[in-house]
């Protein structure tokens, strides 16, 4: 097996064991793993349970497929297999929202050839040798908070969507389970006119008439049930189709000549998982990746939040040498209100970094000091000093949200 496959299925176990038993994916980068941790403890405050199934579905859709991006800095891959995923959501045992679709199950799997995966590191601060592991919760000896960069490969994005190819066993399943109901049917609307003119030995034959018209006309009824459903998929995607069209290329020819290391998957990637901590967290304000000052929307009803896998560039511009991006990024997501239910969003964030700074390379870990009193503390969790209240600035280092907001989806 391939390292790419075997990252691909361990990550895609770990997601459904995290489900069931609340543990961190270990293949998820940090973003990911933040944002699980906060979805976790959103479900846990509103007594909900959500568990995943991924079950492969045989023959050729299990296979793993692959599409290689390599930059200066990262190798990243795309791959994807299909899974029949069932998601379950319960409060007190009784199941309120429950869902059994095809999905294709989208990974992005990023390298960084430079790195140098060291198992013990330097506390900058102390110089004291310790795990990487022990230096993410800070120094054991000096107590030193860090900002570090992850150790790849790592899982850095994922998105599902619906895959409307069946394999041999499904398509049978399909078509024998429709072909019954038009049977069915058909010998239930004619049951009472059959009766009546024949009496009960009409029933023999009535049953001999069922079976090849309603056999039809359930196969019939099945194909254009599936041509609406693919119909309806192709309209959605193609009114997503002017604002995301060409944003890779747009958004590259705007930070590539300021930052020649800049990777659009990776980018992708981050966005999305900053859009996701800011759905999840309950104070956004606090968070490390917001540095807005307008008021945020309140998205403590969203409890699951899928990618849809579209972005769009609404404008990108450049200035005092900061990069600026306005996008809209598709969503799917289930609302726990009166009721549970899901639909599609659009989310409109504005995010910002700091241009004059080259990409760190390889593996890097920073000592995080409040500019205020001089304390250290744990900036990948929270952007406030816990000692005197000032603000550190996560978007010096790399790109933070300056505003979101949900707008109306078309489709």
């Amino acid at each position: 097996m391939k390292a790419e496959e075997q990252i691909y299925r361990t990550f895609a176990g770990e997601l459904e064991e995290w489900s069931r038993t609340d543990k961190t994916p270990g293949m998820g980068n940090q973003d990911i793993r933040y944002y699980l941790d906060l979805q976790r403890e959103r479900l846990q405050r509103r007594n909900l349970r959500m568990e995943y199934r991924l079950r492969l579905r045989g023959e050729h859709l299990d296979n793993i497929h692959s599409m290689v991006y390599r930059d200066q800095i990262y190798t990243n891959v795309l791959a994807v297999s299909s899974y029949l995923q069932r998601t379950t959501l319960s409060r007190g045992g009784k199941v309120l929202y429950e869902k059994e679709d095809t999905q294709r199950f989208y990974q992005t799997i990023t390298w960084m050839e430079q790195q140098r995966l060291e198992e013990t590191y330097c506390c900058p601060n102390c110089g004291a040798a310790s795990p990487i592991k022990a230096l993410l919760e800070g120094c054991p000896y000096c107590h030193t908070r860090f900002v570090m960069s992850d150790l790849f490969p790592k899982v850095t994005g994922y998105c599902f969507e619906h895959d409307f190819f069946m394999n041999e066993k499904e398509s049978k399943a399909k078509c024998t389970k429709w072909v019954l109901g038009g049977i069915l049917v058909t010998f239930l609307l004619s049951l009472p006119a059959t009766i009546k003119a024949e009496g009960l030995i009409g029933l023999f034959l009535l049953l001999l008439a069922s079976i090849p018209i309603g056999a039809f006309s359930g196969y019939f009824v099945m194909s254009i049930c599936m041509m609406f459903r693919l119909v309806g998929a192709a309209v959605g995607e193609a009114s997503k189709l002017p604002n995301v069209a060409g944003t890779k290329k747009k958004i590259d020819k705007l930070v590539r000549p300021y930052d020649s290391a800049f990777s659009y998957e990776h980018f992708s990637g981050r966005i999305v998982n900053l859009l996701k901590i800011m759905i999840y967290a309950d104070d956004v304000r606090n968070t490390p990746v917001y540095d807005g000052q307008g008021d945020v929307s309140d998205f403590s009803n969203i409890v699951e939040s899928v990618y849809q896998g579209s972005m769009g560039l609404n404008k990108g511009w450049v200035q005092d040498g900061y990069c600026y991006l306005d996008l809209d990024v598709y969503m799917s997501d289930i609302y726990d209100e009166e009721r549970m239910y899901r639909k599609n969003d659009i989310f409109r964030i504005v995010v910002c970094k700091n241009i004059r700074k080259q990409a760190n390379l390889g593996f890097s870990i920073k000592k995080v000091q409040c500019a205020g009193c001089g304390g250290s503390f744990d900036a990948t969790r929270n952007r406030i000093c816990p000692y005197c209240g000032n603000a550190y600035h996560m978007g010096e280092d790399d790109w933070v949200v300056l505003s979101i907001k949900k707008c109306k989806y078309v489709i």
